[in-house]
């Protein structure tokens, strides 16, 4: 594996000054006039009267071809041009035979059957909103399943499988969808954890392995009981752990390699309230050094149901990581009353949905002239930066932010276990803000979002970045993002990745950016051999013909 610079090179360097020079201060001033500019422009687009668009799902281009819900039937015609799809992201295309719509189980069992027929290769998409090549299809049937959206009343369970409440969702149920049917369900109900936007669908966060960042609640696929797939025969599968566990954790997050999966039962419990915590201390107040800054973030993470931290580059004016602050949130259970009523949780995320889609002009702008960027992201912070304290509901404190998808960005994370005082978290973090200034001398600015991470629990879901065998093991997720259209990213993100990779054995999201790391599929097969051995063996089992197959898992499985 390629090395990198050490830890101890970049913490000897000297500190960071990077006075204005005459070009940066002209863009500067330039920058403060697109932004008055764009703010008119902004709130004319608010009112303009928009023309009348043919919908179209969110994921899907607007050449869709065959999406005959049946999925049966003669729908090739050699003079259609061929349908093509991109993600939200914009770094995934392809350009399948036909994008189909389906609608019901039925429909899947027909599609399969008809791609056995025609040897047609199946992936299936929902939002979007997965960076990795997860989705592409070229050539083959694209299911958009956004359609499938039916939310099964919710089943109080036997003691022998545990007690509580379980719901079972179809694959294309977005998350703002189960939130509401679960909370207007009596008793209510809630997921004890969840990812922070609730624009995305279930099917891909379960089968590529998200999570939340409830600590001790694990990963999202660990609230899976039941797992229903339609194999390549077109026959439909059920998974859970009373029936065969081994089969069971190797579904759960199965990449979509077993079938098409038509639904997920997940564990839920009574609706709870949640305070939630903003805070902005100094960097220097965790992250000093190694030893202490560990101890403090422990006892901080081990406390809360939930943690999550942010750091904005350049968030001073003074560019000296010794100025720099973090964005810490937390949130603890509580019986206290919620501070808000519903419509003024509604009007905030109206709010932050506006601001987000004017950031976003502004940020393009960044991407445009990187020179630029210590300004825009030391201005953009200090409008964050506001301490606050908060008693919400469970999925109005999880989903805490709006308006996150009007900001396309590029994104790259890695789990990798924490140490017993969390030294390795610290060593993590500060690679990454310590490249980033050394970045910046050179007037290089590859990393201009937000560098955060989550912790939870082990998983024992055999393809989650989270597996291990000991339960009690915490798992930090460190992601960079960038805005679309960074130069650099790849080759910042992969300097550090391959850090992480040599010195905590670090293993990707699969559904973030991961395939252009030097060397990653080798390591991952030395790294996970036996897991992939394992999942392997029983994929081969409901897809010996690779009908599910696609470029991303091909290499690691060796294909």
């Amino acid at each position: 594996m390629a090395n990198v610079d050490s830890q101890s090179q970049i913490q000897d360097g000297p500190s960071h000054p990077s006075p204005f020079t005459e070009d940066r201060v002209a863009l500067e001033q330039e920058a403060t006039q697109m932004i008055r500019g764009a703010r008119r422009k902004f709130w004319k687009s608010l009112f303009r009267k928009k023309s009348k668009k043919v919908p179209k799902s969110s994921e899907t281009q607007e050449n869709v071809v065959g999406s005959s819900t049946s999925g049966s039937g003669d729908t090739h015609d050699q003079a259609r041009p061929s349908p093509s799809w991109t993600n939200w992201a914009k770094n995934q295309s392809c350009h399948p035979a036909e994008i189909i719509k389906p609608t019901t189980l039925q429909d899947l069992v027909n599609i399969v059957k008809r791609a056995k027929t025609e040897k047609r290769k199946i992936r299936c998409a929902g939002s979007g909103h997965t960076w990795s090549s997860s989705s592409v299809v070229d050539g083959g049937f694209l299911l958009d399943m956004t359609l499938m959206t039916k939310i099964f009343n919710p089943v109080q369970q036997t003691k022998e499988d545990g007690g509580g409440w379980s719901v079972e969702v179809e694959t294309g149920v977005l998350v703002k969808l189960l939130d509401g049917a679960l909370k207007s369900h009596n008793p209510p109900l809630s997921l004890p954890s969840n990812v922070v936007l609730d624009s995305v669908r279930y099917g891909g966060i379960l089968s590529l392995g998200c999570h939340g960042a409830a600590t001790h609640t694990r990963t999202l696929p660990d609230l899976v009981t039941e797992v229903k797939i339609v194999d390549s025969e077109g026959n439909l599968n059920t998974f859970s752990r009373k029936k065969d566990v081994a089969e069971f954790k190797a579904a759960c997050i199965n990449l979509g390699l077993f079938g098409v999966i038509y639904s997920y039962t997940m564990h839920v419990e009574p609706l709870f309230k949640l305070k939630m915590t903003d805070t902005y201390p100094l960097l220097n107040e965790f992250f000093s050094n190694p030893k202490d800054g560990g101890k403090n973030l422990r006892e901080m993470v081990l406390k809360n149901d939930q943690t999550e931290i942010f750091y904005w580059p350049f968030n001073t004016s003074g560019q000296d990581a010794a100025n720099d602050h973090l964005w810490i949130k937390q949130w603890e259970r509580t019986n206290q009353p919620v501070t808000e009523t519903p419509e003024e949780d509604n009007f905030q995320k109206v709010i932050q949905s506006l601001q987000t889609k004017f950031g976003n002009t502004l940020y393009e702008f960044m991407a445009a002239n990187p020179t630029c960027t210590p300004f825009m992201d030391c201005l953009i912070f200090s409008a964050l930066k506001r301490d606050s304290e908060r008693v919400l509901w469970a999925p109005e404190a999880i989903h805490y932010q709006a308006g996150i998808d009007n900001i396309p960005c590029l994104d790259i994370e890695m789990a990798f276990k924490c140490d017993d005082n969390f030294e390795n978290v610290v060593k993590a973090w500060m690679f990454v803000i310590d490249l980033m200034y050394q970045y910046a001398k050179k007037d290089q600015y590859p990393f201009n979002l937000t560098l955060e991470m989550r912790f939870v629990k082990s998983s024992d879901i055999t393809m989650s970045n989270a597996y291990d065998k000991d339960p009690e093991a915490i798992y930090c997720m460190m992601e960079i993002l960038s805005v679309v259209n960074t130069k650099g990213f790849e080759e910042f993100t992969s300097k550090v990745a391959l850090y992480w990779m040599e010195n905590f054995q670090a293993r990707p999201h699969w559904a973030k950016m991961w395939e252009f790391i030097p060397g990653i599929v080798p390591y991952l097969q030395k790294q996970t051999g036996s897991q992939l051995t394992e999942f392997e063996a029983i994929r081969k089992k409901y897809d010996p013909e690779g009908m599910f197959m696609n470029k991303t898992f091909a290499p690691l499985l060796g294909y």
